[in-house]
């Protein structure tokens, strides 16, 4: 058979099929981290400091920016379809700002981009941030189902200028209900919630600038 035949048929057949009916190829799933379960700060609670910088956390290498995943010890998965809506650095600083902003750490709660001065800057790491597959385990009762959690770590240190303030790292483990993707992001959103309550209870801690000392960020 002749290359021009074999072209013509090849098109030919291109044809029959899409007419026949088109086929729904699987839609992509996008997902973004939730602080619905974070409570505003009680009123009258008075800030730490006026103004604080959260820079932009840096990820790990065992940290997928794009996409969920589950791990079972050394191995990581994940599903083909499912992406976080931007970064997951992105939306795990942002969720830290707005965070702290709500539980009115400081007057002012800034990003890294944002104009003007600072007392204090916090700069961190993401540590973790996956669903855990937890090994099953025997009893006498019988064996246990492996279980799945969801795990959230991150590296802080906090500095007014070119002093280190506080350095720790906070960590939180939710469970997760049965379910696929969504219901372990729900799980990683209510773990970070829970570690942003310990980062504002440390920052809390943190002794007062005097008065007039003010942090300069890097780079600006």
């Amino acid at each position: 058979m002749s290359r021009s035949l074999l072209a013509l048929v090849v098109l030919s057949s291109g044809f029959t099929l899409g007419g026949c009916g088109s086929v729904e190829l699987p839609a992509e799933r996008l997902f973004a981290l939730g602080l619905d379960t974070l409570p505003s700060a009680a009123s009258g609670t008075l800030p730490s400091v006026d103004v604080l910088r959260v820079l932009d956390l840096q990820p790990t290498g065992a940290v997928d920016r794009d996409q969920p995943v589950t791990s079972q010890g050394v191995e990581f998965a994940r599903a083909d379809l499912d992406r976080w809506l931007a970064p997951l650095d992105r939306l795990v600083t942002d969720a830290l700002v707005l965070g702290l902003t709500r539980r009115r750490v400081a007057e002012l709660v800034k990003g890294a981009a944002d104009p003007g001065s600072e007392r204090w800057q916090l700069h961190g790491r993401i540590v973790e941030f996956a669903a855990v597959v937890e090994p099953g385990s025997g009893s006498g009762a019988g064996p246990k189902p492996a279980g799945k959690s969801a795990r959230v770590k991150l590296e802080l240190w906090l500095t007014a200028g070119d002093e280190l303030l506080l350095r720790d790292e906070f960590a939180a483990v939710e469970p997760i209900a049965e379910g696929g993707t969504r219901a372990a992001v729900e799980a990683l959103s209510r773990a970070l919630v829970a570690v942003v309550l310990q980062v504002e209870h440390r920052l809390r801690a943190v002794p007062p600038l005097p008065a007039g000392e003010v942090a300069t960020s890097p780079g600006r």
